[in-house]
């Protein structure tokens, strides 16, 4: 399928995006005429290759293996080129009718403009807070739809900066001053950001599906562009003017405009902890942005001031009380009547209708539906079957109205349902559901509710989906396994499925089910997989049998699916023992400090698109990798201590998740503390630290990473969630302090663009950082050694930095 009208809009579009910042200002017009005439080159170029390989095939019979994706590509570029070069020309006609006149087109630029410390200040924190409140809120979006996984929150951050160095490079040789213009198109562009996301949503994602590695990269950088590029831009514009102030250095700057960042994240937290919706927050936000650069720079009469307030109040009114998520939620799930959308701090439950067939979507997947009768059988009776008697039985995540009364066709006593997010358990309940047997409802994360339980059950049924991520991973791991056999009765079973019931594993999947199976062998004496709707792995320390068909009669359990009518056990068996054949002993265990069955899904995904891997790789080195050049070297200090730092920071989202099930929750918090040290570094005069030269700086950060690396497992073995949590905000304080006051001791004294360049920097090596340390470093040694490794990075930033000034 070609999106020949999703294509030509997007091209559209993003050439009337660049029109518009040449016409107010933002950057001239042959900056303007370079950016599309370096993508029309570009687009021309693969357009005319792809016509070449296509011309030797068919000409020379030539077998070229990738000839379906240089046929897809050759076509989307064409259509690209097409659209882009004709709107392109409408747009300069006049060059052809003036080419013998000699004419300025660029608009008139006001002079540089002052405001006094307060209303720079107020500006800065503004600047800030609504910058890191609506990142906060897009990446939640964003993980959602893309999948949730850490390479992509790695890309989120890493383009949210790349695009905002871009921004603050453009500030330090525009020449767009007007502080009003600047500040109302500030606050009218999340609003263009949002629009991208549910226009390409709409164009190019169906309902439910992940996007592939490089359709999110190119989602991601598309949505981010107008905001990102803005945000920096306006940063970059406030430093120069609040420096006309004596009192103001960039680095209090900083630390301003940082505060407003913490001062979000806090927000954030609490707004995302079930108050409101995500949707609706970045809505007030945009809205009272918008007021406050009306109020402050346009409207000076008091009565229009009053009528201003009363307005917005009327319009946040509407939309705390309208709900609009699920105006969003129904672009987003086309094809789906959305009748309820609920944020949580784990994620959005949003429940629609598809021909009458109600369903629940949970961040945008598919969780449950009425007639899931093959799954809901497999999902219980492949383990309950197992034991003669099964009185005590915990269930794990899944849709307790559907798998319920599967568990209740056995004579149980006690039900542990375990589910994280309060509202999804609750969605799970019907009016007038009966629950004969004592049915328990947690509300725990399930990996510690079942290492502190003192209980034994018979059966543990996890329904987990597959280890898609880090925080999914952990319940697929040697440490869970180990806790949940602990909680077994003698011969007690459990189950899981890591992930779906093909009829053909590749070599990705066959390494992701190896090292889950043999983390299950290390701790129970009997695994056996069974090949079903999903793959189910089951565990016991007594024997196990796949004859289901058998059992389901001899117990007298009357199923619709898990029988005699539609299975043979010999089948099940025999299927059995293939995929046994597959599955590699030598495969490492996934384990939480190494999660190689993660790492192993991830590469798993990628060989669903193989034709996108190397694109990808192209892509994200161009993006993320190159503009290391762009760093002169006496930034490259700044550029390796960001680097780690936001390598750093993505390692504690990571162990927050391991720590605490859950990522959303305590974002906004880790954020604000990792930002608060950068504030305090960068705005403070600390006496302490100014008495330290650089290097010493550089070695008490080296010194740090490699502390908290050797410490790592004991930060794991925390039982307190609330000391852990404090100890990972302290963890991140610390080094965001030191890395805060390098950037203020690099900028102290420099005038003109260079401050633009420094922060350039700091943006550039944190987009590294991020995708560095997420998508290559910790798949390859792990989140321990990867800790220690952060030491090499500001090792480099000294050595190439420094040392080779002095040259």
């Amino acid at each position: 399928m070609y999106h020949v009208v999703g294509t030509g809009l997007v091209a559209i579009f993003l050439y009337l995006i660049s029109y518009f910042f040449y016409r107010i200002g933002f950057f001239s017009l042959q900056f303007h005429r370079k950016i599309w005439n370096s993508l029309l080159g570009t687009a021309f170029l693969l357009t005319a290759l792809a016509g070449i390989f296509m011309a030797l095939q068919i000409n020379f019979k030539w077998d070229i293996p990738f000839i379906k994706t240089i046929l897809k590509w050759h076509v989307e570029f064409g259509i690209g080129l097409a659209f882009a070069g004709m709107f392109h020309l409408i747009w300069h006609l006049s060059y052809f009718s003036n080419i013998f006149k000699s004419q300025d087109s660029s608009p008139e630029i006001s002079s540089l403009q002052k405001l006094t410390p307060e209303a720079a200040g107020i500006n800065l924190f503004i600047v800030g807070f609504v910058s890191s409140s609506i990142q906060l809120l897009l990446i939640r979006e964003m993980m959602n739809i893309s999948g949730g996984y850490e390479l992509i929150a790695g890309i989120f951050l890493g383009s949210w900066l790349i695009t905002s160095a871009l921004g603050a490079s453009i500030a330090g040789k525009s020449r767009l001053n007007d502080i009003k213009r600047i500040n109302i198109i500030f606050s009218v562009s999340p609003l263009i950001s949002l629009f991208l996301l549910l226009l390409l949503s709409k164009l190019f994602l169906n309902s439910g599906e992940t996007p592939s590695v490089l359709v999110s990269i190119i989602f991601t950088f598309l949505i981010l562009i107008p905001f990102c590029m803005v945000s920096g831009f306006t940063f970059v514009k406030l430093i120069s003017i609040a420096r006309q102030n004596n009192d103001f250095v960039p680095g209090k700057s900083f630390s301003i405009e940082t505060t407003g960042g913490i001062t979000s994240g806090i927000l954030i937290s609490l707004l995302t902890s079930g108050l409101l919706n995500t949707y609706q927050i970045l809505l007030l936000i945009s809205l009272l942005s918008t007021a406050y650069t009306i109020l402050t720079f346009f409207i000076t009469n008091s009565k229009s001031k009053s009528t201003v307030k009363i307005v917005v109040t009327v319009l946040a009114s509407c939309i705390i009380i309208l709900n609009p998520d699920v105006f969003f939620r129904q672009i987003l799930l086309k094809g789906i009547k959305v009748t309820y959308s609920k944020d949580t701090p784990y994620g959005n439950i949003t429940q629609g209708k598809y021909h009458n067939e109600k369903s629940l979507y949970y961040n945008q997947r598919l969780l449950s539906y009425n007639d899931d009768v093959i799954e809901r059988e497999e999902n219980i009776h492949y383990a309950m079957l197992q034991r003669e008697f099964s009185e005590k039985v915990i269930l794990v995540s899944g849709s307790l109205h559907s798998n319920l009364p599967e568990i209740l066709k056995y004579p149980v006593k006690k039900i542990i349902y375990i589910e994280r997010d309060p509202e999804l358990a609750k969605s799970g309940i019907l009016p007038g559901n009966v629950f004969p047997a004592e049915c328990i409802i947690s509300n725990n994360d399930a990996f510690r509710y079942i290492r502190n339980s003192k209980e034994t059950f018979d059966v543990i049924i996890l329904l987990i989906p597959p280890p898609s991520t880090l925080l999914l991973n952990r319940y697929y791991t040697t440490d869970f396994f180990y806790e949940a056999r602990k909680r077994l009765n003698n011969g007690g079973v459990f189950v899981c499925s890591p992930g779906p019931g093909d009829d053909y594993f590749n070599k990705e999947s066959i390494n992701m089910y190896s090292s889950i199976f043999n983390s299950l062998a290390a701790i129970f004496k009997n695994v056996e997989p069974v090949v079903g709707n999903k793959l189910y792995f089951i565990a016991s320390d007594s024997s196990l049998s796949l004859s289901f068909c058998q059992m389901t009669k001899t117990k007298n359990i009357t199923n619709s699916y898990v029988n005699s009518d539609y299975l043979a056990d010999d089948l099940i068996a025999k299927k059995s023992e293939e995929v046994k054949a597959l599955l590699n002993r030598e495969a490492k265990q996934n384990r939480a400090a190494f999660p190689v069955a993660c790492f192993h899904f991830q590469k798993y995904n990628f060989s669903k698109n193989m034709d996108e891997k190397i694109p990808s790789i192209i892509l994200i080195i161009i993006a993320f990798a190159l503009p290391v050049m762009t760093i002169k070297r006496r930034n490259l200090v700044m550029y390796f201590s960001a680097s780690a730092l936001a390598g750093y920071e993505i390692i504690m989202l990571l162990i927050i998740q391991l720590i605490m099930g859950n990522m959303y929750q305590i974002t906004g918090l880790l954020i604000a503390g990792l930002m608060a040290g950068l504030a305090v570094g960068a705005g403070a005069e600390i006496k302490l630290l100014n008495s330290f030269s650089t290097g010493i700086k550089g070695i008490c950060l080296m010194l740090f990473y490699i502390g908290i690396g050797l410490s790592f497992n004991n930060i794991l073995e925390l039982k307190n969630e609330v000391s852990a949590v404090g100890l990972i905000i302290l963890s991140s304080f610390l080094p965001a302090l030191l890395t805060g006051n390098l950037f203020r001791e690099l900028t102290i004294n420099i005038k003109g663009s260079a401050s633009s360049e420094i922060y350039s920097a700091d943006l550039a090596g944190s987009a590294f950082g991020f995708i560095f340390i997420s998508g290559i470093i910790i798949p390859s040694f792990g989140i321990k050694v990867t800790i220690m490794l952060l030491s090499t990075l500001i090792f480099a930033g000294f050595l190439f930095g420094t040392i080779k000034n002095k040259k």
